[in-house]
């Protein structure tokens, strides 16, 4: 088994975890390609270090030590590879990183014997011009930036118009990313394995206008206009670019998917109950954490 390795060296564990969990690694027979910005703190472990863009390339799997956000940031670095990835938690309780740190020796154990899952979550791409094509797992957010005063964003689906928001800006997401920005503003909660898109503005000026849910083949195109003169436009909370008032982005489904090992029964709506600090009065469930062991 051949293991690619990327994590958050802003965590403080990672300092103390990744060197010896590379020694178990290479000890056991398990080769690893690390990215490079991990040279530092990982010795001499017969590793090979390469750019983060190509840990993906000739590795059975991929190990995300961090939390969401690493995830979402390998997720966009592997997807073009087809390469599964295992979320390893460093920080809070991750929708995402389901693998506590403390438990991926016994995880590594049940990769060997078959006994995980394997999902496929839609990504999204944007396209427009003067910016390369950029892939989200979560979302495309088109925003004012720091500019006060709200955009306005002429919005067609499939070629046909289909509103024009006067909000401060526009979530494109995926169902992965209905539990994150969108939420935050309004957005539904869409169950992971399910293929939609939703449209949410941010902050619209009108009550009428709220979030919609679509096909996922539909074909989204957006023309921003603001009064300072530019817009912003982010991936998964990555800043892409500021663009020229009146750029118009093309969103559509991605023809890459994020493939997420999972070690655990279907987990999705405890995770909700838990992050959302959802209750069953009735069982005695008042606000409390529950716990979620492998299978």
């Amino acid at each position: 088994m051949r293991l690619g390795i990327i994590a958050n060296t802003g965590k403080p564990r990672i300092r103390e975890f990744v060197e010896p969990f590379l020694r178990r690694q290479h000890a056991a027979g398990i080769s690893c390609r690390v990215a490079s910005d991990l040279t530092g703190l990982i010795g001499d472990t017969g590793c090979e270090i390469v750019p983060p863009e190509m840990v993906a390339e000739g590795v059975d799997y991929v190990l995300s030590f961090g939390g969401d956000g690493t995830f979402l940031q390998t997720a966009r670095l592997v997807a073009p590879a087809g390469k599964p990835i295992i979320g390893v938690n460093l920080g809070g309780f991750g929708y995402l990183a389901e693998v506590n740190i403390d438990e991926i020796d016994a995880r590594l154990d049940d990769l060997k014997t078959g006994r995980y899952r394997e999902q496929e979550r839609m990504m999204l791409e944007a396209v427009g011009e003067g910016i390369e094509p950029v892939i989200a797992l979560n979302d495309i957010v088109i925003d004012k930036g720091a500019f006060t005063r709200t955009i306005r964003l002429e919005t067609r689906v499939d070629g046909e118009f289909l509103n024009e928001f006067y909000s401060d800006g526009l979530i494109i997401a995926t169902p992965t990313g209905s539990t994150g920005y969108s939420l935050s503003v309004g957005g539904p909660i869409v169950e992971p394995r399910l293929d939609a898109i939703i449209v949410n503005p941010i902050s619209p000026h009108m009550l009428a206008n709220r979030p919609l849910l679509l096909s996922p083949d539909r074909r989204i195109e957006i023309a921003a206009y603001s009064e300072q003169g530019w817009f912003s436009l982010s991936a998964d909370g990555r800043k892409i670019a500021d663009l020229p008032s009146g750029a118009t982005i093309r969103i559509r489904r991605s023809p890459f998917v994020t493939r997420v090992v999972t070690f655990r029964a279907p987990t999705f709506f405890t995770l909700l109950r838990n992050k959302l600090h959802w209750r069953n009065r009735h069982n005695g469930e008042d606000n409390k954490l529950e716990k979620v062991h492998a299978g």
